[in-house]
């Protein structure tokens, strides 16, 4: 049995809000809704298995610095590239480039920052569960 056992509220891009059914999970005193990483692609309306998963603060540490330069360097790229294809300085095209590029990554890495790191452990979605099929098979007569 799962740690964590519950359904599949809503999902939201990689994560997703699962109402904990209490009785069938191993853990006590859970809320009512665990806001979870999805990597299994669950839908709302599954039956999904959970765990609390330790965060490598290495890795994290990776991702909130590494994401941003990472978009500094996109942007670079994306700038040059119009600046080539319209014919034109590639001065403002490059700065526009590097300022949408960072937003984006530096937005991405503060909602990561704020979810996994602060917490040490993260709540994670590890499996889709078979829902107990119940057959009525009816009367005969």
């Amino acid at each position: 049995m799962a740690e964590i056992r519950g359904l599949v509220v809503k999902k939201n891009g990689e994560r997703a809000e699962v109402k904990v059914d209490k009785i069938e999970s191993e853990l006590k005193n859970l809320p009512k809704y665990l806001d979870c990483w999805n990597p299994v692609g669950a839908k709302a309306g599954d039956i999904v298995g959970a765990e609390y998963r330790d965060f490598d603060q290495k890795q994290a540490k990776l991702i909130i610095y590494g994401l941003p330069v990472a978009g500094i360097l996109a942007g670079v790229a994306c700038g040059h590239s119009m600046a080539t294809f319209f014919h034109i300085d590639e001065l403002l095209p490059i700065a526009i480039c590097i300022v949408l590029w960072l937003l984006v990554t530096v937005n991405y890495a503060r909602i990561f920052k704020r979810d996994a790191v602060r917490e040490g452990q993260q709540p994670v979605i590890y499996e889709i569960q078979q829902a107990e099929m119940v057959i009525d098979m009816g009367k005969k007569g």
